[in-house]
């Protein structure tokens, strides 16, 4: 007979500030009803949800408020049959939410719970609720069943309802601390120094991220984004080919890679002082502001950012099209200002 699959969960370093401050909160029967987190994609957003979603259900948590993984709660848990916890996400990647799926999700969190302890919910991406979905759940929010938390979980709080927002307790999780995510990428793999820092440029801050970047050939594509973002300066290529190119990396990987390197350039042009990484990515940065207007840079930036947004949301979009004005925009206003 197979052994059982043992829940073991622990936050990653540099969330344990929010874990403290929920921990204590439960301690003193403080915790809310309806929790929103919300950070950049790739510092485990979900993961943390997890915890805390295991540690409410864990008949004999541990000290650090983890769950033990030995009870017969943190067995159901482990193995996705816990009947008093459930998740919600879009039927497919990238789509949304729909109104009956949240309807039948408040049906549940109504019901009692078969362990007597906390009913969790958790929704995850929350911004992939649409405008009806999302109204549904207000009433919930407003007067949550007795012993139930909502976790919603949102890389773009922005994109949610203010009334769903204003009806949560908002947890922020930043960008790793740059010693923190270097110390645990380091026990992760054999990565070396200068490829760590390359990656951690690249992703931001976000461990899980350059974790996955150096699983793949993403820093690679990376830095042929940026070769390519040179030669249009230069006029070399054309920005219909290139387009064209970049779709075949994924167009959000893209749009994100262009968001990092357009904002570490408009730091540059307005502070040129060193990276908090020093990658040598941002050797070649550096090399590509000269010459740049700093407003031209920060428009680029903007577009960048809104279509980013844009693709990372439900409805589907002209993704040439939005390659390509990306691409013109930072040509004519490169070339422009050389």
């Amino acid at each position: 007979m197979p052994r059982a699959k043992r829940l073991m969960l622990s936050v990653y370093p540099w969330q344990q500030p929010q874990w403290q401050r929920l921990l204590a909160a439960a301690a003193t029967d403080r915790l809310p009803h309806a929790l929103l987190l919300s950070g950049p994609p790739g510092i485990g957003l979900a993961h943390f949800a997890q915890c805390l979603s295991g540690s409410l259900l864990c008949l004999d948590a541990t000290q650090a408020g983890l769950a033990c993984g030995r009870c017969k709660a943190c067995t159901l848990y482990a193995a996705g049959n816990h009947p008093d916890t459930r998740q919600l996400v879009p039927e497919d990647k990238g789509k949304q939410i729909k109104v009956d799926a949240v309807r039948a999700l408040i049906d549940y969190i109504h019901l009692s719970s078969q362990y007597g302890r906390h009913k969790v919910a958790v929704i995850d991406p929350a911004e992939a609720m649409n405008r009806s979905a999302a109204n549904s759940l207000l009433k919930t929010l407003e007067e949550p069943p007795a012993g139930s938390l909502l976790i919603l979980i949102a890389h773009q709080p922005s994109l949610l309802p203010v009334t769903i927002r204003s009806r949560c307790q908002h947890i922020k999780f930043p960008a790793a601390d740059d010693e923190q995510a270097r110390n645990w990428l380091q026990k992760q793999s054999s990565i070396n120094r200068e490829t760590l820092d390359d990656l951690l440029s690249a992703s931001r801050g976000a461990p899980l991220k350059a974790l996955e970047m150096a699983a793949t050939d993403m820093l690679a594509q990376q830095r042929t984004i940026l070769a390519d973002l040179a030669a249009l300066k230069q006029g070399r290529i054309d920005p219909v080919s290139t387009a064209e190119k970049w779709q075949g990396f994924g167009i959000a990987e893209v749009l994100s890679c262009l968001v990092v390197f357009f904002a570490e350039m408009s730091r540059l042009l307005l502070a040129p002082s060193p990276s908090a990484y020093k990658a040598t990515i941002n050797k070649d940065l550096q090399a590509l502001t000269n010459g740049l207007d700093l407003d031209r840079l920060l428009r680029c930036y903007d577009t960048t950012l809104k279509s980013y947004h844009s693709v990372s949301g439900p409805i589907s979009l002209n993704k040439q099209g939005l390659l390509e004005e990306i691409i013109i925009q930072w040509q004519s206003h490169a070339v422009g200002g050389s």
